[in-house]
């Protein structure tokens, strides 16, 4: 998240980390604002809370977990915004590819899995945008 902050940072927009406490120490040096949270849970909600547009880019096992958690909220009718997951290089294939699974095996329904997004490409993420 470093260097997408740093992009960011570069074109004059405006970058907002939102951390747990036993984090601190972690945040980027140069965030335009930074919002404490006591739990992980929080810091979730948090970055939920006023978006209708919910991106991960490829990372790690908290990207995940953050997306999952937004993906269910949406299937629950709890998160009203979409949800996407930028599929460069095929990252997300294997997510996907779980996903389609439960379809297939009748776990979850055409509509719920049709709330998440994998574009490809910039291009593609754009028109979602």
């Amino acid at each position: 998240m470093g260097h997408v902050c740093d992009e960011a940072l570069q074109y004059g927009v405006r970058v907002i980390g939102v951390l747990p406490r036993f984090m601190k120490g972690f945040e980027h040096p140069r965030l335009t604002e930074c919002y404490w949270t006591e739990r992980m849970s929080e810091r979730k909600d948090l970055m939920r809370e006023g978006t209708t547009l919910a991106i991960a880019l490829p990372g790690g096992i908290g990207t995940l977990d953050e997306v999952a958690e937004t993906y269910c909220l949406a299937k629950l009718g709890r998160y009203p915004g979409r949800v996407v997951m930028f599929n460069l290089d095929g990252f997300y294939d294997p997510f996907k590819q779980q996903l389609d699974l439960y379809v297939e095996r009748g776990m979850m329904d055409e509509a719920s899995r049709a709330l998440i997004h994998f574009p490809e490409t910039v291009e593609e993420l754009e028109q979602l945008l």
